[in-house]
């Protein structure tokens, strides 16, 4: 017998879904569940569903785009708009069906708080009886159900969920002999003499799928740190402007503070808004990182020797590497003195696509 059961409520001739679960948890923990894109993930949809989020920016205005691919392989693409998001209590957002795209439902959810434990109520209202009852009939009660199961089981056990502490994650384009810029790194060539293939998939060669993973990575990202060589560069005359910065051509006015790791501060800075410096080490520059990131991602965006010192020194939590179809031969080494021999890689997901291989390992501790 379940313990906490799930109860759908459709009557007939209204536009209406509503569902009731309780939960051994407080609002705050499922309020999370339902908001932090890694944990949606673990939850949204059938046990047999895949789900790949494209973006899932939960705030008032926020975006979210995910994909269901089922186990013979057809996809089902789903968007939507938050339009309440108020912490612990209560959600609005409206929901739809990329294949049905003129039925748009609103979606609340409200999280009632039961002394330590939750009362979730949800209400779906559709703009006909008609889509109402075309929903039920496509079988989202049981999606409903082994949803509400999965946050259930999510929701009860608090090591499944993130960590509240930032994560850190390395983020850098390789070659396949493992150097992340070519030779002859300067100011006029912030990636090497011939570096420019390693960044194909962001710039000349980037297809729809590289586009999702550079605006999630850009919308998961609270606050980046690099080293002064590449401070050097991106502040150069060549470097970012207006218009291109962290994350390249993502939209500048939402990008997140960068932080410089460096021995001294430059006496000039050109882009002085977008930089805050540390000068008193790694330990001291996550610290700082994490405080500004409002639990998102801090991203050490490179260049290789910094995030080299990063992944030595234990560090990092998650290690993305893009990894171009190119051979240079020589320039800067992602590892300059070799792999570390404590470094251990646990795969969290690949991308394949014609400009780069996208690589995701958890750093194991």
């Amino acid at each position: 017998m379940i313990e906490n059961p799930t109860t759908i409520t459709a009557q007939p001739g209204s536009p209406f879904i509503e569902v009731v679960r309780e939960f051994d948890a407080p609002p705050a923990r499922l309020f999370r569940a339902y908001t932090d894109p890694e944990l949606v993930t673990r939850w949204l949809g059938p046990r047999d569903i895949e789900m790949r989020l494209i973006e899932y920016d939960a705030r008032p205005g926020g975006a979210y785009r995910y994909v269901h691919r089922d186990i013979e392989g057809n996809e089902h693409v789903f968007r939507g708009v938050f339009h309440t998001v108020t912490p612990g209590e209560r959600i609005v957002q409206t929901f739809e069906h990329e294949g049905t795209p003129d039925v748009v439902s609103l979606d609340s959810a409200t999280f009632e708080d039961l002394g330590g434990r939750t009362r979730l109520w949800t209400r779906s209202v559709f703009p006909t009886v008609e889509a109402r009852d075309a929903m039920i009939a496509s079988g989202m009660e049981r999606g409903i159900r082994d949803a509400m199961d999965r946050l259930g089981e999510l929701a009860h056990d608090p090591a499944e969920g993130r960590p509240e502490a930032s994560r850190v994650v390395v983020d850098i384009s390789m070659s396949l002999d493992g150097y992340v810029s070519a030779p002859g790194v300067d100011l006029e060539h912030g990636l090497g003499v011939g570096g420019e293939p390693l960044h194909a998939w962001v710039t000349d060669d980037r297809t729809p799928r590289d586009a999702e993973i550079l605006h999630k990575s850009f919308t998961d990202t609270g606050a980046v740190i690099m080293g002064r060589r590449t401070f050097d560069i991106v502040d150069g005359p060549k470097g970012w402007n207006d218009e291109v910065g962290y994350g390249h051509d993502q939209d500048q006015i939402a990008a997140p503070p960068v932080f410089v790791v460096t021995h001294s501060r430059p006496e000039k800075v050109r882009l002085g808004e977008r930089f805050r410096f540390v000068t008193d080490g790694l330990d001291s520059a996550v610290e700082k990182a994490r405080a500004a990131a409002g639990g998102k991602d801090v991203v050490i965006m490179g260049g290789g020797t910094i995030a080299d010192a990063f992944l030595r020194a234990g560090l990092v939590d998650v290690l993305r590497i893009h990894l171009a179809p190119i051979i240079l031969g020589g320039g800067t080494s992602l590892f300059p003195e070799g792999m570390p021999e404590s470094l251990r890689l646990e795969p969290l997901e690949s991308v394949s696509t014609p400009a780069a291989e996208h690589l995701t390992y958890r750093v194991v501790k």
